[in-house]
């Protein structure tokens, strides 16, 4: 039976943002996909009535993500939003009572 070649596994540190993560507004969001990951680019483009305009758009940050966290962002935000869609709801019938 032959020996399987070993290899030299190299693992590679990830730094791990330092606490607390500065919030970071984004007004667009592109998903690209890739076999092993999903990747989210966010950014911002300015109002046309904001000065100084600039019409070009600005890319914020890039998230590359397994599929399997994909998945659970994915289920995490459909409930987020769900809940926001309900206490909107709710929010609406109390004006309209009064």
């Amino acid at each position: 039976m032959a020996k399987k070649k070993e290899e030299d596994i190299k693992i590679k540190e990830i730094r791990a943002p330092i606490s607390p993560v500065s919030p970071l507004f984004s007004n667009i969001a592109v998903v690209f996909s890739h076999e092993e990951v999903v990747m989210l680019d966010f950014g911002f483009i300015s109002p046309s009535y904001a000065q100084p305009h600039n019409i070009e758009d600005s890319q914020l940050a890039r998230i590359c993500l397994p599929w399997d966290t994909a998945e659970f962002l994915s289920e995490s935000l459909k409930d987020v939003i769900s809940d926001h869609k309900k206490e909107q709801e709710s929010r609406r019938r109390r004006r309209t009572k009064s």
